[in-house]
């Protein structure tokens, strides 16, 4: 008897673990195709017509030099073709991408429709990350596509539509920085942006990703500086900080608020 509930066990755990295995990879092939995604969205093309290619010389890329993660370190970070250095950004966001795919689907224990609503938003929010980390750019197709799943899971869903006022008002917020920056501290792309993100996370999340990102924002930026690799007043992108505490707030931003912010911040 007692065998027989080991020989269950093993099997259910190596039944986990193949598909936590199968479900990591598949998020690096996803993380593969989000480097495609932000490439073309700033270069004007299509993410969804044409094969990969290098960006330095143009040919296309062999199936065997496309393998998330592995093809980089088969290739040592060069391109087969005119051993131009392979960015960093690939196999980074390919790993990010299997990482949070795997978390999502694994880790946190949430519903089916959760875990679609998660993984499509946290896509969209890395592809915004990369982006305006590499080009300084925060890509509308993605923030509307961000929008767009917010409101209806907010209808849909949670039917929980306070998120919108949440929305509205990091909105308004940033354009007044905007304004009285004059566009020197946050463009219209931070505006569209913490909209998006006022909408998935809601009340008092929102607060907890702002004052998330404007701190780690504000540390990386002295670093940087001490560093001499920024020099004081030029510009840091600011979309990576909220995009990932807006990630890291929709699960443990209510906790960090009742243990420590809102003590404060009200």
């Amino acid at each position: 008897m007692f065998k027989t509930y080991l020989g269950m066990c093993y099997s259910g755990l190596m039944a986990g673990l193949v598909v936590g295995i199968i479900v990591f990879l598949l998020g690096l092939c996803l993380g593969s195709f989000l480097n495609v995604v932000v490439y073309r969205l700033n270069h004007q093309l299509s993410p969804l017509r044409g094969r990969s290619f290098c960006p330095k010389c143009k040919k296309k890329i062999l199936w065997q030099d496309n393998l998330p993660l592995l093809s980089f370190l088969l290739l040592k970070g060069r391109c087969r073709s005119c051993h131009s250095p392979i960015s960093w950004q690939y196999p980074l966001v390919e790993l990010a991408t299997g990482l949070v795919t795997f978390l999502i689907v694994f880790y946190f224990s949430l519903p089916l429709v959760n875990i679609l609503y998660l993984l499509l938003v946290s896509y969209a929010l890395i592809v915004i990350a990369a982006s305006d980390f590499l080009y300084q750019t925060i890509p509308d197709e993605a923030v509307y596509f961000g929008i767009v799943l917010a409101l209806s899971y907010s209808f849909l869903v949670s039917h929980d539509l306070t998120s919108i006022l949440s929305g509205l008002g990091a909105s308004l917020f940033f354009l007044l920085l905007a304004v009285a920056t004059r566009g020197k501290g946050m463009g219209m792309g931070d505006v569209k942006l913490v909209g998006f993100l006022g909408l998935f996370l809601g009340f008092p999340q929102i607060l907890v990703a702002l004052f998330l990102a404007f701190l780690t924002g504000a540390v990386f930026g002295v670093i940087l500086i001490l560093v001499g690799k920024k020099r004081l007043g030029e510009h840091l992108a600011f979309g990576p900080f909220l995009a990932s505490t807006a990630w890291l707030s929709w699960f443990w931003g209510q906790k960090i608020w009742e243990l420590y912010l809102g003590k404060f911040l009200i």
